[in-house]
């Protein structure tokens, strides 16, 4: 638990950052104030200050948080341990079955934050930075296991690819909610997997492709 508080207070706090990440991504942030988060959670003035003494302000970067967490979540138990093709093809499978079963609205919970926030708030920019890196991260440690293992070529350059294959699953979410159809996600899940293949161990026997 955080800052002391009992189990019950976790919750409360835990729901006053629920209702006001799901007013944020129903309404957008400009439209979302104290008084509606408060009437949203059922709690009191009283409770939000306690909880959140920085104001709307540090609400808003727990909401960031609880989104990157989100974001990482959608993307099921593989995305910890994306070592074999198999994980891969199961770490799309999921992502697609989340985002069906939401009508592919929404888009990404952490990426639909940043032309609302990115630019006027730096203290939640650099939170939506760290949550994109822990992101990446997760590629590049499955990338880095499947070099290991001789999946992908030795000279493949597990960073670059993971920042890679990061914009093309951000480009699909985009791409998705603007057109809510969930076959944009899929067709930038299909190209992650493409150019994963193109760094085999057998397509990079004269050097990685690109």
């Amino acid at each position: 638990m955080s800052a002391g508080w009992t189990a019950k207070g976790t919750a409360t706090r835990s729901r006053i950052i629920d209702a006001a990440a799901r007013l944020i991504h129903e309404r957008g942030i400009a439209s979302v104030g104290i008084n509606d988060v408060r009437a949203a959670s059922s709690t009191s003035h009283g409770q939000i200050a306690h909880y959140f003494p920085g104001g709307r302000a540090e609400l808003l970067r727990a909401v960031v948080e609880r989104q990157a967490e989100q974001a990482l979540d959608d993307q099921g138990p593989e995305l910890r341990a994306l070592d074999s093709w198999e994980s891969w093809q199961r770490w799309r499978a999921h992502l697609l079955a989340v985002h069906t079963a939401r009508g592919a609205a929404g888009g990404c919970p952490l990426g639909s934050l940043v032309p609302q926030l990115a630019e006027n708030d730096p203290a939640a920019a650099r939170l939506m930075e760290t949550g994109f890196d822990t992101w990446a991260a997760a590629y590049e440690r499955g990338i880095a296991a499947m070099r290991a293992n001789g999946d992908l070529a030795a000279g493949t350059d597990a960073r670059q690819l993971a920042a890679t294959v990061l914009s093309l699953v951000q480009g699909g979410l985009t791409l998705m909610q603007a057109s809510r159809s969930v076959t944009r996600l899929e067709q930038a899940l299909d190209s992650v997997l493409r150019l994963l293949r193109a760094h085999s161990r057998e397509a990079g026997a004269g050097g990685p492709s690109v």
